[in-house]
């Protein structure tokens, strides 16, 4: 499924809308005539010998209604109804209401669902970008260099994915609770008898699984729970899935037809909202949602004999911190249908009975996988990622190393997702890899922008975008090209190839020009504004170690010359070509590429110019910046890098190689200020985070101190003497939004150098 741009914007509203909420609001329909117990009336307890004997009694249904994290209220029935032995013979829900009822049916307990929601990392879950530390070291570049979260697939047409979130981790959680079940499709079979709704997409009508569609359960769970504009939507075969809800928000009548004598319902019941309140985008949405979705579960409880209200006030449905709090409610609610519910209690000999049976229906133990299978990619793909998960093959199924492997397989950028579940093959158990390709990409446009106004009066400006093809070649290869335009003009682009689908070793074909202002200030005065003109074409063979490190050995070679536009000569006038071999390694252990707060990178690059623009002769290049990260509490974090260069005593090598001045390389110095062919810089600084900011312009701002200190050896300045040791201290805000880090603040520093400055773009 793809969303135009033009359509998504009107569907991101509306669907994000219904994914938030689920859980009605206002009053309950009138309810049934008697026998229902929600009218007062309680249907006739069975005799205690009748107790006794499973068909004597009534079937007992339990309906649960979706509502995001406010279903976690369901945990907290059931765990009253076991506390209290009231049976449940049939179970249905729609949304979370269908998750905790299909794992409760998988033979889930009321207590280890509340350890298992309990101990999810929601917000990971819900995460609308991958983990950057589980991405593949290309899609880490991409991230560096443009480091906002706007991709646009191109493969229809320009589109934005269905979804803010491909439900990889979410599906993970479920395949993993489910993995003993993974190939029921007859879900009267589970301990529980079960069903779950969704809404097929394309047509608007209810399906409720498996008998509309015989999916495997975790499939199913997908389906039922995939909030539209939020998770991706479930594929199977022509038919497109989301969340139940928007159809059947509370399934009673699914819980009847299943064979149920009694339909209980548990209905999620939150108070109308002050209007003052309806403010924030969440709560508009989430408020328009319970109005959409109003009208289904006032059939629902219609179709019920008793309902538990369990009373959520005016909490929202994605408050997934208050999880043992909304259990707690649900307790309440049970506790307060106490005299209704009394009769449909078992004695201590017919419960037993029927935990025995229901103990007798688990899966217990998962067969170890002795092949492995993917689907859902194309047959190079198949064999290489068969290859690379060869190590789960014959040995108990590990699934936080299974779970890993996949991620990082989503991590090179071609999949929106991975799943697993088992299957067989001439009695042989398996495990099945559903591998879920990007429908709308590739191609992918990545665009950035960077705004920088460290100069008073001068503000430079790029806008670029990165468009990457994918499987050109083979499988993980690709062609990656950056287009730039502003202060800058360039092309850069590279075609990068392993040596086989699953090979560490790659090829790398480079090539690019631009055109671009160099300017050099000595505080806040400009000195000199050249125009540089560059072309280059590179070689590489290099080998990724893995998603973290990788190594380049190759030639390079190309052209520049400049041009004084303003201000005094500087530097050379240069019009020639040259040439060199290069080496290059990079390590990436960061948990962002914008505003890390732990872990180490470096990156390491040395040059030997057989040629180089106005040099007299052969020279070799070396540069070192390193970066450590490290959390102090929860909101704080220190961080210190460090970068140094040298040309090791060769002093005829034409243009300076290195140039010191400005945001992050001493910023109370004017731009480029100081130049030479040796130096060293050092940064410590403290980063605290201050508050959270709207999820879908931002995430958080920050307050940054930092000191610096560094030198060029030998560099001069046309304005003040410059000290033996150039340090300064930079304080500002920071803020990390949907279009890159935005930086504010000063820089004080020694000979009077001091600036206030901005930039939007990259800042560490």
């Amino acid at each position: 499924m793809q969303l135009t741009l033009k359509t998504k914007t009107c569907a991101v509203v509306v669907l994000l809308g219904l994914a938030l909420g689920g859980a009605a609001r206002g009053q309950e329909p009138a309810p049934n005539p008697a026998p229902n117990p929600a009218a007062g009336a309680v249907p006739p307890a069975p005799a205690a010998a009748e107790t006794l004997k499973p068909k004597a009694r009534p079937k007992i249904g339990l309906a649960l209604e979706g509502g995001g994290a406010l279903g976690m209220a369901h945990i907290g029935v059931l765990e009253w109804f076991e506390k209290h032995h009231i049976p449940v013979d049939y179970i249905a829900g729609t949304s979370m209401g269908g998750l905790v009822g299909g794992f409760y049916a998988a033979g889930k307990s009321p207590e280890e669902l509340r350890e298992l929601v309990s101990s999810t990392d929601w917000d990971q879950v819900f995460e609308t970008q991958m983990a950057y530390g589980d991405l593949s070291f290309r899609r880490k570049e991409d991230q560096r260099a443009y480091p906002n979260a706007m991709v646009l697939g191109l493969r229809h047409g320009a589109s934005l994915p269905p979804a803010l979130n491909s439900g990889h981790n979410g599906g993970l959680v479920i395949a993993r609770e489910t993995i003993a079940y993974s190939r029921v499709t007859n879900y009267d079979t589970l301990p529980t008898p079960f069903r779950c709704v969704a809404t097929e997409l394309a047509s608007g009508k209810k399906v409720v699984f498996p008998d509309d569609d015989p999916l495997p359960l975790g499939e199913a769970l997908r389906a039922t729970s995939a909030l539209p504009g939020v998770l991706n939507p479930v594929l199977s075969g022509d038919r497109i899935y989301v969340d139940g809800g928007l159809v059947d928000n509370l399934p009673a009548d699914v819980a009847r037809k299943m064979g149920a004598d009694i339909v209980i319902a548990v209905h999620l019941d939150t108070k109308d909202p002050d209007a003052k309140k309806l403010q924030s985008l969440v709560q508009v949405m989430d408020r328009s949602a319970d109005i959409m979705v109003d009208e289904n579960e006032r059939h629902g409880l219609a179709s019920a004999d008793l309902v538990i209200r369990v009373d959520l006030g005016e909490r929202i449905s994605t408050v997934y911190e208050k999880i043992g709090e909304i259990i707690g409610l649900g307790v309440q609610a049970a506790e307060a249908k106490a005299p209704l519910l009394a009769p449909y209690a078992l004695d201590d000999a017919a419960w037993d009975e029927y935990v025995k049976q229901r103990e007798a229906r688990k899966v217990r133990s998962v067969p170890a996988p002795q092949f492995i299978e993917v689907q859902g990619t194309s047959a190079e793909a198949a064999r290489a990622i068969e290859h690379s998960l060869r190590k789960h093959i014959g040995r108990p199924l590990d699934e936080k190393k299974i779970a890993a492997d996949l991620t990082q397989l989503t991590g090179l950028g071609r999949f929106d997702r991975a799943g697993y579940r088992l299957t067989e093959r001439n009695g042989r158990p398996g495990l099945l890899i559903d591998m879920e390709e990007k429908n709308y990409a590739p191609p992918t446009l990545q665009p950035g922008l960077e705004l920088s106004g460290s100069q008073a009066g001068d503000v430079s400006f790029t806008l670029g975008t990165r468009l990457t093809f994918q499987g050109l070649g083979g499988y993980r290869s690709e062609w990656r090209t950056d287009f730039l335009l502003g202060s800058q003009y360039g092309l850069y682009t590279e075609y990068y190839h392993p040596l086989t689908a699953g090979s560490r070793w790659f090829l790398s074909l480079n090539a690019g020009g631009s055109n671009a202002a160099l300017k050099i200030y000595a505080q806040n005065d400009p000195q000199a504004e050249y125009r540089v003109n560059r072309a280059e074409t590179a070689a590489d063979l290099g080998y990724a170690f893995n998603r973290f490190n990788e190594l380049r050995v190759g030639y390079e070679g190309g052209y520049y010359s400049d041009k004084l536009r303003s201000g005094t000569p500087l530097l050379p006038a240069v019009n020639e070509d040259w040439r060199g071999a290069r080496v290059r390694f990079r390590t990436d252990w960061t948990d962002s590429p914008v505003i890390p707060r732990r872990g180490v990178r470096a990156d390491m690059n040395f040059h030997w110019y057989k040629k180089a623009p106005g040099s007299a002769g052969n020279f070799p290049s070396l540069e070192l910046r390193t970066g450590l990260f490290a959390p102090a509490t929860k909101k704080t974090s220190f961080f210190l890098l460090s970068s140094g260069g040298t040309t090791f005593g060769y002093e005829q090598t034409g243009l300076p190689q290195f140039f010191l001045g400005g945001p992050e390389r001493l910023g109370a110095y004017g731009l480029n200020e100081m130049r030479g062919n040796q130096y060293f810089l050092f940064q410590a600084g403290y980063m605290r985070s201050l508050i959270t900011l709207p999820r879908f312009v931002a995430r958080k701002l920050y307050f940054t101190v930092q000191y610096e200190i560094g030198k060029v050896n030998g560099a001069t300045s046309t304005g003040a003497p410059l000290p033996r040791l150039p340090d300064d201290m930079s304080a500002g805000f920071l803020a990390e939004t949907v279009f890159g880090p935005i930086f504010i603040g000063g820089s004080y520093g020694d000979t009077g150098h001091q600036k206030w400055f901005f930039r939007l773009g990259r800042v560490f």
